[in-house]
């Protein structure tokens, strides 16, 4: 397929909903917002709700890390440039890039696709000049506050396809390893890319993505250079079952890079492909990413797809193979618009089976809000954390010097979350400093969403966890003091984006899901 494209017209950013909540919005939310608290015993429990549509900014995207809309860039590591005529805009400076991509596409996302073209290099070393390019593009999308969906790539379509070998790529995995490492803060998945046209395994000069060697090798090879708790993907079921080191499957994912629920001949993600039971096997803890084909009106493309893809039936398909990410630029003059007038209504959810948050569809009075086709997807790709109840026993503080709390938390979204995170507790003083933190060994990636909406799976609500731990007081401590819920970058905390809960009676204070005020007395 031609990659060549045309420039899309923007859509606006009054399609898309407004910028994230930032700390004092997100305070006001709570206090407008509260949340019901009552004591049974020692124990004193606070309940609380989702995110309606007439909470203060209650529209907006809910901007949490490496889930997601993404947009789409590419660059020659030689320089900077693009290799696409209708990407000469796009500034080696990425965060005017993205400040393009925002106004041309709407905002609401917090990915990226990020192609790097080494094709001057494919039989070379990749000279300092060219790692510094790319480090370059990393620490633009850390001050934007974006990851990448990243993909090293030799072969554009244009220019003729060039000769490396399985070494050659090997020794390239090599040298961007280090950087990767440094920036994974801002890279939520380096796909497999590297074989083929666009990084797509297939039409490489020597075939090698045709040979198991190869694949294993390059693979292998691939995983083991992966940052902790990163995971890489391949596009084709195909591909991943000839790799024959089954050691390192388990960080490997998949990316549908023709995304039309089956109408086009690239889909492969359908029931009736061999590769479906594998892709629904992979997909419940693999990372997931996929994107449309290009639309009439953003490319000469002859396989770009004309006709609007239908939103409710999407969502299944992307619920059902639990996906994390998708591209918001392609498809972008058809399918997008067609997604962003659609009204969508808790109704349809339910009856196609698909997750529904606390709230979603429903006003402070209880009547019912429709929302649209576009909203529901942005919201609910990958992982939707939603705390449903806190509590906490002041007594045993006075017994023995540690508080006591559990927190019920559900996910609503498509996906389990991917990558290892702490699950923390916090005590935060009226300053808002942490006075005291309880790790509670709880693996976030446990949080399973509701069952596959197109299988035979158990469609109820998604299972509640409970998140335990006890707070070590300071002595002394007096007066008001919060209660939080944190889940923090483990490799970045100074830098790495927190995650936030989908709750509008819950405050958002420096990466802090704030739960309920306690008051202490001085021992």
């Amino acid at each position: 397929m031609e990659r060549r494209r045309l420039l899309t017209t923007a859509l606006g950013t009054a399609a898309v909903a407004a910028v994230p909540l930032g700390p004092a919005a997100a305070a006001r939310a709570a206090s407008t917002a509260s949340a019901a608290t009552r004591t049974a015993g020692p124990w004193t429990t606070v309940r609380h709700r989702g995110i309606r549509p007439d909470d203060p900014e209650g529209r907006a995207p809910l901007a949490n890390p490496r889930r997601g809309f993404r947009y789409e860039m590419s660059y020659n590591a030689l320089d900077l440039t693009s290799p696409w005529p209708n990407e000469q805009d796009h500034s080696p400076d990425v965060t005017r890039t993205l400040d393009l991509l925002e106004r041309e596409y709407g905002t609401g996302a917090n990915l990226t696709q990020l192609y790097f073209y080494l094709w001057d290099f494919a039989t070379s070393e990749i000279p300092q000049s060219a790692l510094d390019n790319i480090e370059r593009v990393l620490r633009g999308l850390r001050s934007k506050g974006y990851a990448a969906v990243l993909r090293f790539v030799y072969d554009d379509g244009v220019r003729e396809n060039r000769r490396y070998t399985v070494r050659d790529i090997q020794r390239h995995i090599g040298q961007l390893a280090p950087l990767v490492a440094r920036h994974s803060d801002v890279v939520a998945v380096w796909q497999a890319g590297f074989l083929g046209t666009w990084g797509e395994w297939h039409g490489s000069h020597y075939g090698h993505e045709t040979y198991p060697d190869a694949v294993t090798a390059i693979m292998t090879t691939l995983v083991e250079a992966l940052p902790p708790g990163m995971h890489t993907q391949v596009r084709y079921a195909e591909k991943r079952d000839m790799i024959t080191n089954r050691a390192i499957l388990d960080r490997v994912g998949f990316h549908n890079d023709y995304v039309t629920l089956g109408e086009g001949l690239w889909d492969y993600y359908v029931p009736d492909n061999p590769g479906w039971p594998r892709y629904l096997q992979v997909s419940q803890a693999g990372m997931m990413d996929g994107e449309m084909p290009w639309d009439k009106g953003q490319s000469a493309d002859p396989y770009a797809w004309s006709t609007v893809i239908p939103g409710i039936a999407a969502a299944r398909r992307l619920q059902t193979l639990r996906f994390d990410s998708l591209s918001l630029v392609h498809n972008a003059t058809v399918t997008l618009p067609g997604w962003k007038a659609a009204e969508l209504t808790e109704r349809q959810v339910t009856e196609a089976q698909l997750p529904l948050s606390d709230g979603y569809f429903r006003g402070r009075a209880g009547r019912p809000v429709a929302r649209t086709q576009f909203e529901y997807l942005r919201d609910h790709l990958g992982y939707r954390l939603e705390v449903r109840e806190a509590r906490h026993d002041v007594s045993a503080l006075r017994r023995s010097g540690r508080l006591p709390v559990e927190v019920d938390v559900v996910n609503r979204g498509f996906a389990a979350p991917k990558h290892p995170r702490p699950v923390r507790l916090v005590l935060l003083d009226a300053a808002g400093r942490t006075v005291a933190s309880a790790d509670t060994g709880a693996d976030w990636r446990a949080w399973q969403p509701q069952g596959r909406s197109e299988t035979g799976d158990d469609h109820a609500a998604p299972a509640v966890t409970t998140v335990r731990g006890e707070l070590d007081v300071p002595k002394g401590a007096r007066g008001p003091h919060r209660i939080g819920l944190a889940l923090p970058d483990p490799a970045f905390p100074g830098r790495g984006r927190a995650v936030r809960c989908a709750n509008a009676s819950v405050a958002w204070v420096d990466g802090v899901n704030v739960l309920t005020q306690v008051r202490l007395g001085g021992r």
